[in-house]
């Protein structure tokens, strides 16, 4: 017999989880599934959640003004933002840290990044202990069932209106299908399936380089177009800034690491497929959706530093402080990590004795001229071409090696593909929501954004996972 369910959610990161707890607490029959071997998606990585008005915020008096909050968020997308799903979404953004509290989930604290308001909710453990000590065994303990190495290959609209779910184990092929009344998208996005992305609009796919869990293929956006949704598309991919450029290496080993921060985080000399400067790179560090931005207008960039950098770096101090995320102002292990990456023959590193061989071997022929420009604008205390502070003017100097790092672009996820409503609901081509078919997380966010992702209040898409899959779910339970 076919089994039935009240809810199925095609997806077990973050959102699914969120969406999963939320449903087998209203007491709905909920079938979990999971492509992949093991639970979690991207959302293992995720560091916390957006809040305005939270119980940690209040007690470290870091509440934030909801009405400057709104109109922040609409001016940052230019308006493509929907205002009543930011609303709705911030009014319950702090009962949402409450309620994961509840099932189990810890924080560490509440922390800005950069010049950005003080929103981001820090998990203790991330996102992987927020669900596998958190949301996970909390939902199983109430009934949920969860399917792993299963695809979801087919959905169908039966004559009732409730769906038809085809599965397939993704080991043995064999396939069933189970009935339910609602499916809720929830698979992430995107970002890894490089002919879909490369199609959509305002991305350099060449640029990007994906730092997540590898799943996001864009399942849930092509189960939804079948059933006659809108294709819906803001440009949006959740870009970090640089990202150690190797295509021998899993992007994740390269990303936190002393190197990839000291090129990153630290405003140094970024230069282009020509060797010259394309913005102050001080401008950019504070926001890294800006950063990645301006480095994905480029065909190639690299980070240019001398061995004095280097030294500097690893033995006294660099010049833009990373507490809390770095405890220290410098990176003990950077001159040894560059040492072990040249012995590996990592792709990203290039070192030479002079500017001039540096800069054949990159291909980037205006660096030696653009270099000795660049010292002395150093010297003199100005940076007259993109007025970086002086502080972050370090010089590039002949004393010992000079290096460059080849960046790409990092990318956690994309933000649309389909519209939705206030209730999570997915939209057809005429603005109707499609009955019983829900999208949230990443595969739901294209109501938030406008081509960029908002640093300026971090926290915001993992906090949207939370929100968009209870959202969903309590739409549920009030149509019954």
């Amino acid at each position: 017999m076919t089994q039935k369910y009240d809810v199925v959610v095609v997806g077990a990161g973050l959102a699914g989880f969120a969406a999963a707890t939320e449903a087998v607490d209203n007491n709905l029959k909920t079938l979990l599934i999971e492509k992949g071997k093991t639970t979690g998606g991207t959302g293992n990585y995720v560091e916390g959640v957006f809040a305005a008005d939270s119980e940690l915020q209040k007690k470290e008096h870091a509440v934030i003004d909801k009405t400057e909050l709104l109109k922040e968020e609409l001016e940052y997308s230019h308006y493509k933002g929907d205002g009543k799903m930011w609303q709705k979404y911030i009014a319950s953004a702090g009962k949402n840290v409450s309620w994961l509290e509840e099932r189990g989930v810890k924080f560490a604290m509440v922390v800005s990044m950069g010049t950005s308001v003080r929103s981001w909710h820090l998990f203790e453990g991330k996102g992987h202990d927020a669900i596998h000590n958190g949301l996970e065994p909390y939902a199983k303990k109430r009934g949920l069932t969860i399917k792993t190495l299963t695809k979801v290959t087919d959905l169908k609209q039966v004559q009732d209106q409730s769906y038809e779910v085809v599965l397939e184990n993704v080991t043995d092929k064999v396939t069933e299908i189970v009935n339910t009344q609602n499916v809720i998208l929830a698979t992430g996005g995107y970002l890894n399936d490089e002919k879909l992305f490369s199609q959509t609009p305002h991305q350099n796919p060449e640029n990007v380089i994906p730092v997540n869990s590898g799943k996001s293929t864009g399942d849930g956006l092509r189960l939804a177009w079948q059933l006659g949704a809108k294709k819906y598309f803001t440009g949006m991919s959740m870009m970090f800034g640089g990202q150690l450029k190797d295509k021998t290496v899993p992007s994740f080993k390269l990303w936190g690491t002393a190197i990839w921060s000291s090129v990153c985080d630290q405003p140094q000399m970024w230069v282009n497929e020509l060797g010259e400067r394309f913005v102050d790179e001080s401008a950019c560090v504070v926001n890294w959706a800006n950063e990645g931005n301006a480095m994905n207008r480029q065909d190639r960039v690299f980070c240019i530093f001398s061995q004095n950098i280097l030294d500097d770096f690893t033995d006294k101090s660099y010049p833009r402080s990373m507490k809390p995320v770095i405890p220290e102002d410098r990176y003990p292990t950077l001159r040894a990590d560059i040492e072990q990456a040249e012995k590996d023959g990592r792709k990203y590193l290039h070192k030479a004795e002079t500017i001039e061989e540096l800069a054949h071997a990159i291909n980037t022929p205006n660096l030696p001229a653009y270099v000795k420009h660049y010292n002395e604008m150093a010297k003199n205390g100005e940076d007259t071409d993109f007025h970086k502070p002086a502080k972050y003017m370090l010089p590039i100097t002949g004393d010992g090696p000079v290096y460059a790092i080849e960046l790409g672009v990092g990318a956690y996820t994309t933000g649309d593909g389909l519209r939705v409503n206030v209730d999570n609901e997915v939209l057809n081509t005429e603005g109707r929501p499609i009955k019983g078919l829900y999208a949230i997380g990443s595969d739901g966010s294209a109501v938030l954004y406008g081509d960029t992702y908002g640093v300026n209040v971090p926290g915001t898409h993992a906090g949207y996972c939370i929100f968009s899959g209870r959202n969903a779910v309590q739409a549920i339970t009030q149509a019954e």
